[in-house]
Protein backbone atom coordinates (compact mmCIF):
# COMPACT_ATOMS: atom_id res chain seq x y z
CA UNK A 1 0.00 0.00 0.00
CA UNK A 2 1.26 3.39 -0.86
CA UNK A 3 1.18 4.11 3.68
CA UNK A 4 0.20 2.10 6.87
CA UNK A 5 -1.68 3.82 9.59
CA UNK A 6 -0.99 3.71 13.59
CA UNK A 7 -3.76 4.41 15.50
CA UNK A 8 -3.09 5.43 19.11
CA UNK A 9 -5.26 7.02 21.19
CA UNK A 10 -4.84 10.52 23.10
CA UNK A 11 -2.97 9.46 25.97
CA UNK A 12 0.58 11.24 25.32
CA UNK A 13 2.25 8.17 26.50
CA UNK A 14 2.74 5.67 23.33
CA UNK A 15 2.83 8.79 21.14
CA UNK A 16 5.62 10.23 22.68
CA UNK A 17 7.06 6.99 22.81
CA UNK A 18 7.21 6.81 18.83
CA UNK A 19 7.58 10.21 18.10
CA UNK A 20 10.02 11.52 21.07
CA UNK A 21 11.91 8.09 21.82
CA UNK A 22 11.63 6.10 17.74
CA UNK A 23 10.34 3.21 20.10
CA UNK A 24 7.34 1.09 19.13
CA UNK A 25 5.79 -1.84 21.00
CA UNK A 26 5.36 -5.32 18.99
CA UNK A 27 2.73 -7.17 21.46
CA UNK A 28 2.35 -10.27 22.21
CA UNK A 29 -0.40 -12.41 21.07
CA UNK A 30 -2.04 -12.56 24.09
CA UNK A 31 -2.89 -9.03 24.75
CA UNK A 32 -4.57 -8.28 20.73
CA UNK A 33 -8.25 -8.36 20.93
CA UNK A 34 -8.97 -11.12 18.34
CA UNK A 35 -8.78 -14.24 21.31
CA UNK A 36 -8.45 -16.89 18.66
CA UNK A 37 -5.43 -14.79 16.92
CA UNK A 38 -2.56 -17.39 16.16
CA UNK A 39 -5.14 -19.92 17.19
CA UNK A 40 -6.47 -21.80 13.89
CA UNK A 41 -8.32 -24.46 14.22
CA UNK A 42 -6.23 -27.46 13.41
CA UNK A 43 -7.60 -30.88 12.33
CA UNK A 44 -6.41 -32.67 15.18
CA UNK A 45 -3.44 -34.62 13.44
CA UNK A 46 0.24 -33.44 13.83
CA UNK A 47 0.87 -34.33 10.46
CA UNK A 48 0.11 -37.15 7.86
CA UNK A 49 1.23 -40.40 9.17
CA UNK A 50 3.35 -41.33 6.97
CA UNK A 51 5.36 -37.90 7.48
CA UNK A 52 5.55 -38.27 11.36
CA UNK A 53 7.15 -41.94 10.68
CA UNK A 54 9.41 -40.20 8.17
CA UNK A 55 10.46 -37.84 10.34
CA UNK A 56 10.86 -39.66 13.39
CA UNK A 57 13.41 -41.90 11.68
CA UNK A 58 15.46 -38.54 9.96
CA UNK A 59 16.01 -36.63 13.47
CA UNK A 60 16.76 -39.84 15.44
CA UNK A 61 20.24 -39.90 14.84
CA UNK A 62 20.89 -36.10 15.94
CA UNK A 63 17.99 -35.96 18.70
CA UNK A 64 19.63 -39.22 20.14
CA UNK A 65 23.21 -38.98 19.39
CA UNK A 66 24.20 -41.12 22.19
CA UNK A 67 21.51 -43.78 21.70
CA UNK A 68 22.26 -43.95 17.88
CA UNK A 69 25.58 -43.82 18.57
CA UNK A 70 25.13 -47.07 21.30
CA UNK A 71 22.75 -48.95 18.42
CA UNK A 72 25.47 -48.48 15.52
CA UNK A 73 28.04 -49.96 17.83
CA UNK A 74 26.28 -52.90 18.38
CA UNK A 75 24.19 -53.37 15.31
CA UNK A 76 26.51 -51.94 12.88
CA UNK A 77 25.45 -48.81 10.75
CA UNK A 78 22.33 -50.89 8.60
CA UNK A 79 21.58 -52.80 11.72
CA UNK A 80 21.63 -49.40 13.41
CA UNK A 81 18.96 -48.11 10.22
CA UNK A 82 16.91 -51.15 10.84
CA UNK A 83 16.27 -50.74 14.49
CA UNK A 84 15.24 -47.31 13.92
CA UNK A 85 13.06 -48.08 11.15
CA UNK A 86 11.53 -51.07 13.16
CA UNK A 87 10.63 -48.43 16.39
CA UNK A 88 9.41 -45.78 13.86
CA UNK A 89 5.89 -46.51 13.95
CA UNK A 90 5.97 -46.86 18.07
CA UNK A 91 7.62 -43.20 18.07
CA UNK A 92 4.73 -42.10 15.51
CA UNK A 93 1.83 -43.25 17.94
CA UNK A 94 3.87 -41.20 20.84
CA UNK A 95 4.03 -37.90 18.55
CA UNK A 96 0.47 -38.41 17.75
CA UNK A 97 -0.53 -38.81 21.69
CA UNK A 98 1.16 -35.76 22.80
CA UNK A 99 -1.03 -33.84 19.87
CA UNK A 100 -2.63 -31.50 22.11
CA UNK A 101 0.65 -30.42 24.65
CA UNK A 102 2.04 -29.60 21.51
CA UNK A 103 -0.93 -27.43 20.14
CA UNK A 104 -0.56 -25.73 23.51
CA UNK A 105 2.90 -25.39 24.02
CA UNK A 106 3.27 -23.91 20.33
CA UNK A 107 0.97 -21.50 21.56
CA UNK A 108 2.86 -20.57 24.63
CA UNK A 109 6.25 -20.18 22.69
CA UNK A 110 4.51 -17.61 20.07
CA UNK A 111 3.47 -15.71 22.99
CA UNK A 112 6.57 -15.27 24.66
CA UNK A 113 8.90 -15.03 22.31
CA UNK A 114 7.24 -13.15 18.93
CA UNK A 115 5.14 -10.07 18.70
CA UNK A 116 3.02 -8.15 16.30
CA UNK A 117 3.15 -4.70 15.06
CA UNK A 118 -0.39 -4.26 13.55
CA UNK A 119 -1.11 -1.40 11.19
CA UNK A 120 -3.50 -0.32 8.96
CA UNK A 121 -3.70 0.66 4.83
CA UNK A 122 -6.83 2.91 5.56
CA UNK A 123 -6.72 6.42 7.16
CA UNK A 124 -10.63 7.25 7.09
CA UNK A 125 -12.35 3.99 9.02
CA UNK A 126 -14.91 5.36 11.06
CA UNK A 127 -14.74 2.16 12.89
CA UNK A 128 -10.77 2.58 13.26
CA UNK A 129 -11.06 5.76 14.37
CA UNK A 130 -14.03 5.26 17.06
CA UNK A 131 -12.00 1.64 18.51
CA UNK A 132 -8.38 2.53 18.78
CA UNK A 133 -8.18 6.34 18.83
CA UNK A 134 -11.50 6.94 21.67
CA UNK A 135 -13.64 8.35 19.02
CA UNK A 136 -11.30 10.66 17.45
CA UNK A 137 -9.93 12.25 20.53
CA UNK A 138 -6.11 10.20 19.62
CA UNK A 139 -4.09 10.40 16.50
CA UNK A 140 -2.21 8.32 13.45
CA UNK A 141 1.43 8.00 12.77
CA UNK A 142 1.48 7.10 9.29
CA UNK A 143 4.44 5.50 8.10
CA UNK A 144 6.73 4.58 4.88
CA UNK A 145 6.36 1.01 3.93
CA UNK A 146 8.68 1.14 1.42
CA UNK A 147 11.16 1.55 4.02
CA UNK A 148 14.10 -0.98 4.38
CA UNK A 149 12.74 -0.94 8.13
CA UNK A 150 9.61 -3.33 7.14
CA UNK A 151 11.57 -5.54 4.82
CA UNK A 152 14.03 -7.35 6.87
CA UNK A 153 13.79 -10.86 5.74
CA UNK A 154 16.27 -13.13 6.44
CA UNK A 155 15.21 -15.86 3.69
CA UNK A 156 12.95 -16.31 1.06
CA UNK A 157 10.91 -18.47 3.40
CA UNK A 158 11.34 -16.34 6.11
CA UNK A 159 7.57 -15.65 7.80
CA UNK A 160 8.80 -12.65 9.95
CA UNK A 161 10.16 -9.02 9.66
CA UNK A 162 8.75 -8.38 6.88
CA UNK A 163 5.03 -6.36 6.18
CA UNK A 164 2.87 -8.82 5.31
CA UNK A 165 -1.26 -7.96 4.32
CA UNK A 166 -3.67 -9.86 6.73
CA UNK A 167 -6.07 -12.35 4.92
CA UNK A 168 -9.90 -12.09 6.00
CA UNK A 169 -11.99 -15.44 5.18
CA UNK A 170 -15.59 -16.44 6.63
CA UNK A 171 -13.95 -19.72 7.97
CA UNK A 172 -10.98 -20.95 9.18
CA UNK A 173 -10.22 -24.43 7.44
CA UNK A 174 -8.27 -26.93 9.50
CA UNK A 175 -4.63 -27.53 8.61
CA UNK A 176 -2.59 -29.87 10.02
CA UNK A 177 -0.22 -28.76 12.97
CA UNK A 178 3.28 -29.61 12.01
CA UNK A 179 3.55 -31.10 8.45
CA UNK A 180 6.75 -30.02 6.88
CA UNK A 181 4.62 -30.55 3.63
CA UNK A 182 1.80 -27.83 4.79
CA UNK A 183 4.35 -25.39 6.20
CA UNK A 184 3.59 -22.27 4.03
CA UNK A 185 0.27 -22.55 4.14
CA UNK A 186 -0.06 -23.46 8.27
CA UNK A 187 2.32 -20.23 8.68
CA UNK A 188 -0.15 -18.12 6.36
CA UNK A 189 -2.74 -20.00 8.30
CA UNK A 190 -1.36 -19.27 11.81
CA UNK A 191 0.29 -16.24 11.49
CA UNK A 192 -1.60 -13.56 9.07
CA UNK A 193 -5.36 -14.72 8.67
CA UNK A 194 -8.01 -13.45 10.50
CA UNK A 195 -12.04 -14.45 10.44
CA UNK A 196 -14.00 -11.47 8.45
CA UNK A 197 -15.48 -9.60 11.23
CA UNK A 198 -12.35 -8.20 11.28
CA UNK A 199 -11.69 -7.55 8.00
CA UNK A 200 -12.48 -3.43 8.69
CA UNK A 201 -9.09 -3.00 10.11
CA UNK A 202 -7.58 -3.52 6.30
CA UNK A 203 -4.52 -5.17 8.54
CA UNK A 204 -0.84 -5.51 7.55
CA UNK A 205 1.61 -6.56 10.46
CA UNK A 206 5.45 -7.26 11.25
CA UNK A 207 6.03 -10.20 13.60
CA UNK A 208 9.69 -10.59 14.92
CA UNK A 209 10.93 -12.21 18.06
CA UNK A 210 11.46 -10.10 21.38
CA UNK A 211 15.25 -10.84 21.14
CA UNK A 212 15.50 -8.07 18.16
CA UNK A 213 13.54 -5.69 20.75
CA UNK A 214 15.79 -2.78 21.99
CA UNK A 215 14.27 -2.15 25.11
CA UNK A 216 11.80 -4.25 27.48
CA UNK A 217 10.33 -1.45 29.51
CA UNK A 218 7.87 -3.11 32.46
CA UNK A 219 4.86 -4.52 32.39
CA UNK A 220 1.00 -3.66 30.70
CA UNK A 221 -2.07 -4.07 32.73
CA UNK A 222 -2.24 -7.89 31.41
CA UNK A 223 1.01 -8.35 33.45
CA UNK A 224 2.72 -8.72 30.01
CA UNK A 225 6.41 -7.34 29.34
CA UNK A 226 6.31 -4.68 27.15
CA UNK A 227 9.14 -4.77 24.12
CA UNK A 228 10.13 -2.02 22.81
CA UNK A 229 11.45 -1.91 19.14
CA UNK A 230 13.60 0.63 17.16
CA UNK A 231 11.84 2.20 14.65
CA UNK A 232 13.92 5.00 12.23
CA UNK A 233 12.37 8.31 12.10
CA UNK A 234 12.80 8.03 8.12
CA UNK A 235 10.02 5.50 8.20
CA UNK A 236 7.56 7.91 9.75
CA UNK A 237 5.99 10.21 7.26
CA UNK A 238 3.09 12.63 9.36
CA UNK A 239 1.00 12.89 12.38
CA UNK A 240 -2.98 12.91 11.76
CA UNK A 241 -4.84 14.94 14.34
CA UNK A 242 -7.85 12.73 15.67
CA UNK A 243 -10.93 14.86 14.91
CA UNK A 244 -11.30 15.46 18.60
CA UNK A 245 -7.88 15.54 19.33
CA UNK A 246 -7.77 18.81 21.86
CA UNK A 247 -5.89 22.05 21.33
CA UNK A 248 -3.83 21.30 23.78
CA UNK A 249 -2.36 17.70 22.52
CA UNK A 250 -2.01 19.37 19.51
CA UNK A 251 0.25 21.50 21.13
CA UNK A 252 2.41 18.50 22.96
CA UNK A 253 2.68 16.24 19.71
CA UNK A 254 3.98 19.57 18.30
CA UNK A 255 6.39 19.96 20.84
CA UNK A 256 7.65 16.48 20.81
CA UNK A 257 8.38 16.21 17.17
CA UNK A 258 10.31 20.06 16.84
CA UNK A 259 11.92 18.81 19.74
CA UNK A 260 13.40 15.48 17.84
CA UNK A 261 15.17 17.39 14.95
CA UNK A 262 15.41 13.68 13.01
CA UNK A 263 11.70 14.60 12.41
CA UNK A 264 11.64 17.59 10.75
CA UNK A 265 10.37 15.65 7.99
CA UNK A 266 7.39 15.23 9.44
CA UNK A 267 4.20 16.52 8.31
CA UNK A 268 0.64 17.19 10.34
CA UNK A 269 -2.52 16.47 9.26
CA UNK A 270 -6.14 16.14 10.49
CA UNK A 271 -9.15 14.50 10.19
CA UNK A 272 -12.38 15.68 9.54
CA UNK A 273 -15.34 14.29 10.15
CA UNK A 274 -18.44 15.47 8.34
CA UNK A 275 -22.21 15.58 9.41
CA UNK A 276 -22.87 12.31 7.78
CA UNK A 277 -19.90 10.61 8.97
CA UNK A 278 -17.21 10.70 6.43
CA UNK A 279 -13.29 10.77 7.49
CA UNK A 280 -11.40 13.21 5.05
CA UNK A 281 -7.88 14.52 5.86
CA UNK A 282 -6.97 17.82 5.53
CA UNK A 283 -3.43 19.70 5.93
CA UNK A 284 -2.86 21.95 8.86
Amino acid sequence: PPALYKYLPPKLGRASQILGNLRIRFSQVSVLNDVDEFQPPFNGKVAPRVEIERNVRERFPSQYPDKYAERCAVLGLVGAQGWIEQNAPQWADIVEANYEKSVQDLYAKLDSNFGILSLSETVTSKLMWSFYSDGGRGIVVEFDPSHEWFNCKMADNDSYRYIRQVRYVADREPTYFASKDDAATRDEAVLYTKTIKWEFENEWRIIRGFKEAKEMKGQDSYQKDIFLFEIPPSAIRAVILGYRTTPQREKELREIVTANASLKHVAFRRAVRSVNGHIGIVSV
